[in-house]
């Protein structure tokens, strides 16, 4: 495995990191994307990423989910990592433990800056003529498809599907722009 970025999903009281969970997913388009579960369920990041994965294209390296108590998937991917995005002070230190090297571990509250910058700095494979030339309108930015979200209250959150593009809104809301 080698996995260049490496991103803890924890649980925050009973909160799963929506915001987190799509800049990891849409930064595998390029890269493999390993998230350590802390306390969250592969299911519920499922649950989150489902209504998009269908907008990317099958061939993307994608995510793979890690627990946090399986020394060994953990301590390959952190030491194969670019860059590790730690959300809490166990797996920071079991980071460094494990080899991480020195520098790349850095706070998950930059994960969501990082990542997204990325996603929409580079084009994808769909967005080029493959040679790298973006087929998009001069001026446009690559955005493509990449879903809107919209920030609710978690408690009341489901997933609303909308064509192009994928919103969190609270149950019962209007769906439109």
């Amino acid at each position: 495995m080698h996995a260049r970025s490496v991103i803890e999903i924890a649980d925050t009281k009973g909160i799963v990191p929506v915001q987190l969970i799509l800049a990891g997913y849409w930064a595998s388009q390029d890269r493999l994307v390993a998230f350590i579960l802390n306390g969250v369920t592969p299911q519920s990041i499922d649950l989150v990423l489902d209504p998009i994965v269908s907008t990317l294209p099958i061939l993307i390296p994608g995510v793979l989910y890690i627990d946090i108590r399986d020394k060994a998937r953990v301590c390959e991917a952190v030491r194969s990592a670019e860059e590790i995005f730690a959300a809490s002070r166990t797996f920071r230190r079991l980071a460094v433990c494990y080899g991480a090297r020195r520098g790349i571990v850095r706070p998950v509250t930059t994960a969501i800056g990082e990542l997204d910058s990325r996603a929409l700095r580079q084009p994808s494979a769909l967005d080029t003529d493959g040679c790298g030339k973006s087929q998009t309108q001069p001026g446009n930015p690559l955005l493509g498809n990449r879903p809107r979200v919209v920030h609710s209250r978690p408690e009341n959150d489901m997933p609303v599907a909308a064509p192009a593009r994928f919103d969190w809104r609270p149950i019962g809301a209007a769906v439109g722009p």
